[in-house]
């Protein structure tokens, strides 16, 4: 069974995929990591590849289809989707939301910075960098899928991560896999924890 995560910038996706693949083996597919790189190569920001890809899709069109592609051909593996629109385009995923306080994500990221394409100066400056580029995508997803990504209803869990370590997000986000995997169709998610 595959599980894609989305969530609020600097909420802890990442790092949570990485401890799902060290202890549990899930290969991850990082849709963030593809973007990154494509913003360097470019020599700009994340939020002006945002900006840029408003008016051109393409980059997004090749990395949803490649998503569907990888449900499908990997439906018996163990693979996590790092991914903000993941939940939408693969097939059969435990879907998760994490959420986390904004000064909170802010101060995450000042301590991960990921070089010249998401820098920042201070904590309060990561802070409105991280609303502008979450407004900038959510807005960019809606106008290219017609779908809010922040809408709660779309996910099977929600988990706030901003006073919970990695181990705990980790640990509640297995004992709902668990639940999910037995019996998909009578999954009863306590929605937000």
């Amino acid at each position: 069974m595959l599980i894609s995560i989305t969530g609020k910038l600097g909420s802890g996706k990442s790092t949570i995929c990485n401890i799902l693949r060290e202890r549990y083996g899930f290969e991850i597919f990082s849709t963030g990591t593809i973007n990154r790189e494509f913003a360097r190569s470019l020599g700009i920001t994340t939020l002006e590849l945002n900006e840029r890809l408003k008016s051109d899709p393409a980059l997004d069109k090749e990395i949803d289809g490649t998503v569907t592609r990888l449900s499908i051909e990997k439906k018996d593996e163990k693979l996590v989707f790092d991914s903000r629109m993941a939940w939408h385009f693969a097939k059969d995923t435990f879907k998760i939301f994490l959420t986390i306080d904004p000064m909170e994500a802010a101060t995450r990221v000042m301590k991960n910075q990921r070089g010249a394409e998401e820098h920042y100066d201070s904590v309060e400056d990561a802070c409105q960098g991280l609303i502008k580029r979450s407004t900038v995508e959510r807005e960019r997803f809606i106008q290219i899928y017609g779908v809010d990504y922040y809408d709660h209803n779309n996910f099977d869990l929600i988990v706030d991560t901003t006073t919970r370590t990695p181990d705990e997000i980790v640990g509640i986000i297995m004992e709902n896999y668990e639940s999910y995997c037995a019996d998909s169709a009578s999954y009863k998610s306590p929605k937000e924890l």
